[in-house]
């Protein structure tokens, strides 16, 4: 598939501590890994789909692994070596413990792309939601600056740096998920448990 204009890359390196450890990305859901749901939904709306993660507990997931150039750098650490990885004008940058997410999102994420955008990204809350959230290749110099800084929260990036973001407002969101389901993150043993 080629000519959409946008890679998507699932963030799936975190520690997960508060998950005993486990790798949230392979947890299954409905019987299917968030990974395999993350990357239905993905393939249809993005040319390429990276995993950014451990490349030894990834080798075997049938798409392109991203490793860190420096470990420990957290979600934005996976975002610098997925725009090094991504040859396309947009990189989409998804957590890889959301489980529920869902095209119609992305696609209004997508519609709001343009050439004097530097991302895209919705704000809940008054909150910037930086890992479900569209990036042009002119992040990654900032992107770079931040981790040699050693200012590793990912929402600054969207806030603190000066980018050209266009948010996506949440009552546009919540048009298309009313209860934002879509942007749920797995964070504990409770999460995964059948309803």
């Amino acid at each position: 598939m080629s000519g959409r204009g946008v890679d998507a890359v699932i963030l799936a390196g975190g520690r997960a501590t508060r998950m005993g450890g486990q790798v949230k990305a392979l947890l299954e859901i409905e019987g299917r890994t968030i990974l395999d749901r993350q990357r239905a939904v993905l393939a249809p709306l993005v040319d390429a789909i990276a995993v950014s993660g451990d490349a030894a507990r990834f080798a075997a997931c049938g798409s392109p692994v991203v490793v860190d150039e420096l470990p420990g750098l957290g979600p934005l650490g996976g975002l610098a070596a997925a725009l090094a990885w991504s040859r396309a004008p947009w990189l989409l940058a998804v957590a890889g413990d959301m489980p529920y997410l869902l095209a119609a999102a992305i696609e209004r994420l997508l519609s709001h792309r343009a050439d004097d955008v530097d991302a895209v990204a919705p704000r809940v809350g008054g909150l910037p939601e930086p890992l479900f959230a569209l990036y042009s290749p002119r992040c990654a110099e900032v992107l770079a600056r931040r981790l040699a800084a050693g200012r590793y929260k990912a929402s600054g990036l969207l806030t603190d740096e000066g980018l050209r973001v266009v948010w996506l407002p949440e009552d546009e969101l919540r048009s298309i998920d009313p209860t934002l389901r879509c942007l749920h993150n797995v964070n504990s043993p409770t999460d995964v448990a059948p309803a």
